[in-house]
């Protein structure tokens, strides 16, 4: 079923299933954001919002992605273990399951899909809380639809490996395995997830010196994303408390007030 009003491309639209499927002429426009020569990028859209999901699916699929939706927690979480999609768009207010727990059980089985939530709460705990369940990035509802696909594109770039980078960064007694997604700080396994990897990576690429905010969020999240920069305090906050034991690594990631931060090791 086509959304009134949302400029959606013009062609008959049909379900197959649980993916939404637009035919004519414009399917054979897709130029396919592309995982390998022969498979598309799989992203799985959970919304129980009909008009919104089919919106973004058929959007989503016009720029060449291929789209599994899902309407409640339940069922989305089911999918992500049947097709380990390559990205999770996710509502954090879901029938059967909410989307925090969803992302905490996605997160245990796949902690490197990007995971964007879509949130109509704007109070800063609920944002805490949808990224303290393992969120990479998160939209608050009404959104454009320009911001929506620039966000999905910058996250799944992030995602892709490196090129041109060192395999390992050394730092004192902290060890940095880019290409093995580990780090290990005094002999012991950090287990960071992926923003806190990324966010340490960047620090200690650029040690001793000191990386605003914006420098940070360009580095992590990518430079044609807008983020809110409390995104970069609440993942500092956590990966202080993940470098935290004896020794005390958290202290080697140095406030500069106004500033930003810096990594002293």
């Amino acid at each position: 079923m086509a959304v009134p009003g949302r400029g959606l491309a013009a062609g008959r639209v049909e379900t197959r299933g649980r993916r939404l499927v637009q035919t004519g002429e414009w399917t054979k426009a897709v130029a396919g954001a592309q995982v390998g020569v022969d498979r598309p990028v799989v992203v799985l859209l959970v919304e129980d919002d009909d008009d919104l999901r089919e919106m973004l699916a058929l959007n989503l699929e016009r720029h060449g992605y291929e789209v599994e939706q899902a309407t409640d927690g339940e069922q989305g979480l089911e999918i992500a273990r049947e097709v380990r999609p390559d990205m999770v768009v996710l509502d954090l207010m879901l029938p059967k399951l909410d989307g925090r727990q969803v992302c905490r059980l996605i997160r245990e089985r796949d902690p490197d899909v990007p995971v964007l939530i879509l949130t109509a709460l704007d109070r800063e705990i609920d944002v805490v809380n949808g990224l303290d369940a393992g969120a990479d990035d998160y939209m608050t509802k009404p959104f454009s639809l320009r911001e929506f696909l620039a966000r999905v594109k910058a996250l799944l770039r992030r995602t892709e490996p490196g090129r041109g980078n060192p395999a390992v960064l050394v730092a004192g007694d902290l060890a940095i395995f880019l290409k093995e997604h580990r780090a290990v700080y005094f002999g012991r396994e950090l287990h960071l997830p992926l923003k806190e990897f990324r966010l340490l990576s960047a620090l200690v690429s650029r040690k001793g010196e000191v990386c605003t905010r914006a420098e940070l969020l360009d580095m992590v999240w990518g430079e044609d994303v807008v983020v809110d920069p409390r995104n970069v305090d609440v993942h500092i906050r956590w990966l202080r408390e993940r470098m935290g034991g004896d020794p005390d690594g958290s202290k080697l990631i140095q406030t500069v007030h106004g500033v930003g931060y810096r990594f002293a090791g």
